[in-house]
């Protein structure tokens, strides 16, 4: 015997798939306002650009590779020398600060002598 497709069960299988779409819609709207992503992309569009590029990179197996070990040494280089310098700069700020305060020292022994 052949259902009837107006029958209560239909019916509610109908009200059941309405609900679950208007859910659907609700919960794309949600994540579409709510989306960080979307919010990056609307204030910095080349950064999310360059991450995606990173990732897309990464994931196509390009981390292991000899173009990447020359970047990456290139990297630490250009990061190494601002670090050196800046510890250079102390080291020099350190020995001219006490040859500054031995000065000072010995000219006020010099006048308490006196």
């Amino acid at each position: 015997m052949a259902q009837d497709p107006t029958g209560p069960e239909h019916q509610q299988l109908l009200d059941e798939t309405r609900q679950l779409a208007d859910d659907a819609r609700d919960l794309y709207s949600t994540i579409r306002e709510d989306n960080p992503l979307a919010y990056y992309y609307e204030h910095n569009p080349y950064a999310v650009l360059a991450a995606s590029a990173g990732v897309g990179y990464i994931l196509g197996g390009g981390l292991f590779t000899p173009f990447t070990r020359r970047l990456l040494r290139i990297g630490l280089k250009t990061m190494a020398l601002p670090v050196a310098a800046s510890q250079l700069r102390q080291l020099a700020r350190g020995a001219a600060g006490d040859d500054i305060s031995l000065g000072q020292q010995e000219s006020s022994q010099s006048d308490q002598q006196r």
